[in-house]
């Protein structure tokens, strides 16, 4: 197969399809245009392929071709290469799905009278539809990416993953801390946090499932008031049907060849190419403003229609954003235009948390 992806927008336009169909892939073409080429980054792309085959162990040469969507001559040109690389056209396999609209019909034009497949993926649906001569067929994919895979196909470098073996492995103790004791654990964290010395007395149980879990109260700190956190959560989460679920990926995203942003995300949900996200925070009195602002601005790193819940350590779980009288709510009423979900604490309400898991992430 021959297969020709035209750059857009989106990069959920190329890699979902581009895995589902990697097996069957043995000649690849990125199309930019040429007025775009620089802001696309089509470079980046073919190297974050390129790094995909290689770690799939896929035999898949990959190529750039630049046209000028407003020359017939260029677009011409495109199709002398797919004739060279592929004689037999019904072999030849385009993405369509985000590309210049030009640069697809013209290429309609030219190929699908000699039997070429035309691919557009609904990111929505995480189906295609396929379209030849004789009509149109909508195909579901069948495979998911994992997050770091998601991660790597965009570019980016992944710097450290949680460790859920741990979370695994201390289950009980971790659950059972914030079930039973979370009281004392807000105590002992504002002592670790303040660098307090740790007095035992005041939060006993909890420190004694730290001290069971063989975590040390300075070395581990950063985990003990962040971290295990996140851990129960993923506990609550991790026999729900999500194709993949990651803790504290830390992740860096280039700018240039020396420089790099890097950014941490609590839990990371994937389920059938859509990646989303639950932040952590076991606190009360947080900034929701600046978090929103924080989240608006970080949401299309993680995919191109991620939702985000943040999670806190407050009550009510839940504020009615549709009640005018109350002015307080400005965080989360921002939040929700952004697909961003404000909640309390899931200690308290966890049936109610996991059924809006399911309904904003699963549905």
């Amino acid at each position: 197969m021959l297969l020709i992806s035209i750059v857009g927008d989106f990069h959920s336009s190329l890699f979902p399809l581009y895995n589902e169909l990697k097996d069957k892939i043995s000649h690849h073409i990125i199309v930019d245009d040429d007025a775009f080429n620089k802001r696309r980054k089509q470079t980046q792309i073919i190297n974050a392929l390129e790094n995909f085959n290689e770690n799939q162990t896929l035999s898949i040469r990959t190529e750039a071709f630049v046209v000028d969507e407003d020359s017939q001559a260029s677009i011409d040109k495109l199709v002398k290469r797919i004739e060279e690389i592929e004689p037999d056209i019904s072999q030849v396999y385009l993405n369509i799905t985000d590309g210049l609209a030009n640069i697809g019909l013209l290429l309609a034009m030219k190929l699908l009278n000699h039997g070429a497949k035309f691919l557009s993926y609904d990111m929505y649906e995480n189906s295609y539809n396929l379209t030849t001569m004789e009509g149109m067929q909508n195909i579901s994919l069948k495979s998911s990416l994992s997050i770091e895979e998601h991660f790597k196909l965009k570019g980016f470098t992944v710097e450290h993953k949680g460790d859920k073996e741990f979370a695994k492995k201390y289950r009980r103790e971790i659950l059972e801390l914030f079930n039973n004791y979370y009281d004392e654990v807000e105590l002992l964290n504002k002592d670790i946090s303040r660098q307090k010395l740790i007095q035992a007395h005041k939060y006993p149980r909890a420190y004694q499932l730290i001290k069971n879990m063989n975590l040390d109260v300075l070395s581990d700190a950063t985990l003990i008031t962040g971290g295990l956190f996140e851990y129960y959560v993923y506990l609550l989460l991790k026999d729900l049907p999500f194709d993949d679920i990651e803790v504290g990926l830390i992740v860096k995203q280039p700018i240039n060849n020396n420089i790099d942003v890097i950014n941490e995300f609590d839990v990371l949900l994937m389920k059938n190419n859509h990646l989303h996200m639950i932040e952590c925070k076991f606190r009360k009195n947080i900034n929701k403003s600046e978090l929103i602002y924080k989240y608006a601005s970080l949401i299309h790193i993680i995919d191109d229609d991620s939702k985000i819940m943040i999670i806190t350590n407050e009550s009510p779980y839940k504020q009615d954003i549709y009640n005018y009288q109350d002015l307080k709510l400005a965080a989360h009423r921002r939040g929700f235009l952004n697909n961003i979900a404000l909640r309390g604490s899931v200690i308290h309400h966890k049936n109610e948390f996991l059924d809006e898991v399911e309904s904003i992430f699963l549905t």
